[in-house]
């Protein structure tokens, strides 16, 4: 099965042409004519119709913390062995929306904060192709909250759009607080950086939180563009095992690393370090994980 990515937004309506044409007629005596017969093209199925396109939709988890980043990704697959094409009214090729478990009014909606070129397209998809979108929730319409939430998606063909069935996801509160601090804000091109990272348990009991491994918190340098440079865990090798940490209440704990100020190499990063911004963050490495504001910090030459 062959997929292609493309950004969000293309969509489908699906044409079948009926061509009715009179058989052919004879002089002979005592031949009675044909009856008219019917041929069909090898066009899609109508979307006024069952759609031979179906469509899911799927996040990258199933739980996340508050403010964490979540991705979607849309698949469109033609299941018939005709192909299937697909038209749009505008640019826009999909849309989604969030709504809390229970209620149908929606937390969030995908386009709402965006516009789109008001022109016709087009989508042809062959017998067994797929095509993907991906995009993700933002906080356009405020932070989602703790609570259990369902996305429903669809594509934004005409005349009738093609939905996914719903899937849904989870946004907990581990009532735990984390802050990254340095030991400066500013450094010299390969000048360690100290980097401490506090966890706080807010919760009004103690708190028990699973570790995914023997690194229970793990440290980030990103470039000022968002892309990874460093991170303390990369060259180490930690224990696979599940493992409980407990916080009491009003309890702080610790995670501490030092940075040595070289970038490791990375696809989309130079491999040497060059003066700039720089963001620090924490992660602690629990299900889902939690992660800390970024802390921004120069790196001068």
């Amino acid at each position: 099965m062959k997929t292609s990515h493309l950004p969000f937004g293309t969509t489908f309506s699906l044409l079948v042409v009926t061509v009715t044409a009179p058989a052919s007629h004879t002089n002979s005596p005592g031949k009675a004519v044909g009856k008219p017969r019917t041929t069909q093209s090898t066009f899609s199925q109508s979307t006024l119709s069952r759609s031979w396109v179906k469509l899911t939709a799927t996040t990258d988890q199933k739980r996340y913390t508050p403010g964490q980043p979540i991705a979607v990704r849309l698949t469109a697959t033609n299941t018939h062995k005709s192909g299937a094409y697909l038209r749009f009214s505008s640019g826009q090729r999909f849309d989604f929306s969030v709504y809390p478990v229970g209620q149908n009014e929606p937390a969030y909606t995908w386009s709402a904060s965006r516009m789109f070129a008001q022109m016709m397209g087009s989508l042809w998809l062959k017998p067994g192709q797929s095509q993907s979108f991906e995009a993700s929730i933002g906080d356009e319409m405020g932070q989602l909250k703790p609570g259990r939430y369902r996305l429903e998606a669809h594509l934004s063909n005409a005349p009738r759009r093609i939905a996914a069935p719903p899937t849904t996801f989870e946004i907990t509160d581990m009532a735990l607080s984390m802050a990254v601090r340095t030991d400066k804000s500013a450094y010299k091109l390969g000048e360690p950086v100290q980097i401490d990272v506090d966890v706080t348990n807010m919760a009004a009991n103690a708190n028990r939180v699973k570790i995914a491994s023997g690194l229970a918190c793990d440290l980030l340098i990103r470039n000022e563009a968002g892309n990874p440079v460093w991170n303390y865990g990369a060259n180490l090798r930690f224990i696979r095992a599940l493992g409980d940490v407990t916080w009491q209440k009003g309890e702080t704990k610790t995670y501490s690393g030092t940075w040595n100020g070289v970038a490791l190499p990375f696809e989309n990063t130079a491999t040497g370090l060059q003066p700039g911004h720089y963001q620090v963050l924490g992660v602690l490495q629990s299900s889902p994980p939690l992660f800390t504001s970024p802390l921004h910090i120069e790196i001068t030459g």
